[in-house]
């Protein structure tokens, strides 16, 4: 009785010379830079839409170019990361660091219109992940 076995297909190791992986490198390392170039642009006219919402005291405007600007900021911090790693630069790990939402405690608690302690919420909204309208309340 014969059995068949599967067998894996094993694709071939590619070998790039190091010219071709140069050039792959630098045009790598000049998408970043444009792409960096372009979201600073960005950032830099948030920031003068910033301050005319500033003058005009403009709040649900000024909240949504503060929220773009602030993703627009962690863009420009993960180009220049890449870009760090592109580079070789040893420094291009960020640390991440995570703060967690405890429940709230019983005596946190205030009164419903039914005499009953209604639970005072410490998380955001469901999309926002990391609850930043709520900090950005207090």
């Amino acid at each position: 009785m014969s059995v068949a076995t599967p067998t894996i297909a094993q694709t071939p190791a590619t070998i790039v010379d190091s010219a071709q992986q140069t050039a792959r490198d630098t045009e790598k390392l000049t998408i970043l830079q444009a792409e960096l170039t372009e979201q600073k642009q960005i950032a830099a006219n948030l920031q003068q839409n910033r301050a005319v919402q500033l003058a005009s005291g403009d709040k649900t405007e000024l909240d949504r170019t503060e929220f773009r600007l602030e993703e627009v900021s962690n863009n420009i911090a993960q180009l220049q990361q890449e870009i760090d790693l592109v580079q070789g630069k040893t420094k291009a790990f960020k640390t991440v660091i995570v703060k967690p939402v405890y429940p709230p405690k019983p005596d946190d608690m205030k009164t419903a219109k039914n005499g009953q302690p209604e639970p005072i919420s410490t998380a955001g909204p469901w999309w926002d992940l990391y609850n930043r309208h709520s900090a950005a309340a207090k």
